[in-house]
């Protein structure tokens, strides 16, 4: 390091580290070396078996630290150890494997069976990434003891050369609300910027994993590795900076860490823009109908932008209020680009003064918030500048209008749907589906249809049709006056998936003379794919594929990327989980209903099952030509 680097990183939290403290020299003649190293594997065993509620354990893997430090709970007890880590979605999450204490310059605490817990440190292909593929974080699982007391162990690991520090955990504390806490903090002290502001001098820091870049000049970076600490955050040593030793911070006013015993020094993130903006946010009565709803929202200014979302109650409840903002100013910003002129971005996106927003096709079966927070454009981005307001709503079958046809309304529900074949595996491939009124009587929108990801983004728009004149027009007779549910080829755009690409849905259809299966673009507005309602069999119904005049069916329909409009060039978006890519599912379709329009559930259906295996990104469709010109699927 540079002579001129006004950062050290000073040994200061662990003086007695050079050498074990395990042996006295008072005891150097009175015992053998083998009684020695037994009787400090004996009392390495006592205490560390000693803590009631186990040992808090600041885990920094890596020999450079480069991912920082993550706090994990051990209990020790009769040759076992149970573990907990804040990497746990679930917080409660322990797992006890098998530890022991040996010998190898000193007494070695060991993890004697595989605790996964651990070996998401230490496996060398990380589950979510981090590291190297052969090394992944390089953690330790096999220690040397450094030094044990009731207040404090130190232990050093043998593969990074680290050193861990573990204090007791207070007998009242709960586990998993502990670790909820350092993982929570984790995610709201997490900023894009950073800089290191010491005795007035700031120096830019940047922040990868858990671990600061500081740049002291244009030649001389220093790293500065840490922990997520219950009020701050807490580097793996001390360090000095012109003058100022630090090493623990608290965070102060929801923005900036300061050194917690006073020194002139703080690591800065931008400051908030804050706003005392209100709102009055409701869903009138009058303004909810089966198809529609309106959230009426005055805020206490005309003057300032404010965005409102609607999502479902499960969403918004799994998530806490700020990792809520974030993912939702994300989404506004992640199609800005450079030079987008983000006021006009904000002005078309966002709202002022009192509006109403309408949310379209509501469910029957979902309960749904709607969200409002005041925004402001900053620095080229739209940020939030005040807390959440939000308003819990929901819509039912008692609002459809009394003159639904009794036909159209069976068809509403939730639907299990399950293909006769796929275009790669030929098996049959499953995908649950909710039909919702689209205009009663004349149309239905539904959700969940397909195997890409834009089935659970956009509904799928189909046809009412009381009575259907078209037997001779599809694979199988269709009684008249039955009431059919029906798709046909509107080209409908269903939105900017991207910001980028419309998306619009696209037939398939086989010949029979090759057995091959083409994709194509059609104007034609008649029926392609129709649902024929089992008037034998209550909540089952199948559907059919309309024949086309040259020797093939109409086979299935997908959500495609409407890519270059002028040259109707189609490419195939990833697919949802479960599902294999470009295995497009081939009718006839059968339909099993799982609830009513009603909210009853149907019984007798089968478990969900689909013949897809790992999703993967498919590569582009073959250009389509005309309408009505079929072009071959790669």
């Amino acid at each position: 390091m540079k002579k001129s680097t006004i950062i050290t990183l000073l040994l200061l939290a662990v003086p007695t580290l050079l050498t074990s403290c395990l042996f006295d020299e008072e005891d150097l003649f009175d015992k053998s070396a083998s009684e020695r190293i037994e009787a400090a594997k004996q009392e390495a065993k006592t205490i560390l078996e000693s803590a009631e509620n186990g040992w808090h354990v600041r885990y920094f893997p890596s020999p450079t630290q480069e991912f920082g430090g993550y706090n994990l709970f051990f209990k020790f007890s009769d040759g076992k150890v149970t573990v907990a880590s804040e990497i746990e979605r679930d917080p409660s999450t322990t797992e006890t494997s098998l530890y022991s204490l040996g010998e190898d310059l000193g007494v070695t605490l060991n993890f004697d069976t595989k605790n996964a817990l651990i070996n998401y440190f230490v496996h060398p292909r990380n589950p979510d990434g981090l590291g190297s593929s052969y090394k992944g974080m390089e953690g330790d699982y096999k220690f040397t003891v450094m030094e044990t007391s009731a207040e404090q162990v130190i232990l050093r690991g043998i593969i990074s050369g680290n050193y861990y520090v573990m204090t007791p955990v207070a007998a009242e504390t709960d586990w998993a609300s502990e670790l909820e806490t350092y993982r929570n903090n984790s995610e709201d002290m997490a900023f894009s910027t950073y800089s290191f502001v010491v005795n007035g001098k700031s120096y830019p820091a940047t922040l990868t994993n858990r671990r600061f870049a500081v740049k002291i000049d244009n030649e001389t970076t220093f790293y500065v590795p840490f922990i997520y600490t219950k009020t701050g955050l807490s580097f793996y040593m001390p360090i000095e900076a012109d003058g100022v030793t630090a090493q623990d911070f608290d965070f102060v006013d929801g923005y900036y860490f300061a050194e917690a015993n006073g020194a002139d020094f703080k690591i800065m993130t931008p400051e908030p823009i804050r706003s005392d903006i209100t709102f009055q946010a409701s869903v009138p009565d009058a303004k909810r109908t089966y198809n529609q709803v309106g959230i009426d929202v005055i805020p206490s200014t005309d003057e300032e932008y404010y965005y409102v979302e609607v999502m479902l109650k499960s969403e918004f409840e799994s998530l806490r209020e700020k990792k809520l903002l974030q993912k939702l100013i994300g989404a506004l910003n992640q199609n800005i680009g450079a030079g987008d002129d983000v006021e006009a971005i904000a002005a078309a996106r966002l709202m002022k003064g009192t509006q109403t927003y309408t949310m379209k096709y509501p469910s029957f079966y979902d309960e749904y918030v709607a969200v409002v927070f005041g925004c402001a454009v900053s620095n080229g981005f739209i940020v939030s500048t005040t807390a959440i307001t939000s308003v819990p709503f929901s819509v039912d079958s008692s609002l459809l209008p009394s003159n639904t046809d009794a036909l159209y309304k069976r068809w509403l529900g939730k639907w299990r749907v399950t293909s006769t074949s796929s275009q790669e595996n030929g098996k049959p491939v499953t995908f649950d589906v909710l039909v919702k009124p689209g205009t009663v009587n004349s149309s239905y929108m539904i959700r969940g249809w397909g195997i890409t990801i834009y089935g659970d983004m956009y509904d799928l728009r189909a046809y009412y049709q009381a009575s259907f004149s078209g037997a001779t027009n599809t694979a199988i007779p269709i009684p008249k006056s039955t009431g059919i549910l029906y798709t046909k080829a509107d080209n409908e755009e269903y939105g900017k998936a991207d910001g980028i690409y419309p998306i619009r849905t696209r037939y398939s259809r086989i010949f029979f003379d090759t057995g091959v299966y083409y994709s194509f673009t059609t104007t034609q507005t008649s029926p392609k794919l129709v649902g024929v309602y089992d008037t034998a069999q209550n909540g089952q119904a199948t559907m059919y594929g309309v024949r086309f005049n040259t020797g093939t069916d109409y086979v299935g329909i997908e959500f495609f990327r409407w890519t270059e409009d002028s040259k109707s060039y189609y490419t195939s978006p990833a697919v949802r989980p479960g599902y294999t890519a470009k295995d497009f599912p081939v009718g006839p379709f059968t339909w099993v209903q799982l609830v009513d329009a009603d909210g009853n559930e149907i019984s007798g259906a089968e478990p969900r099952t689909t013949a897809a295996t790992t999703a993967a990104m498919p590569g582009p469709a073959a250009k389509a030509g005309d309408s009505e010109t079929a072009a071959a699927w790669e």
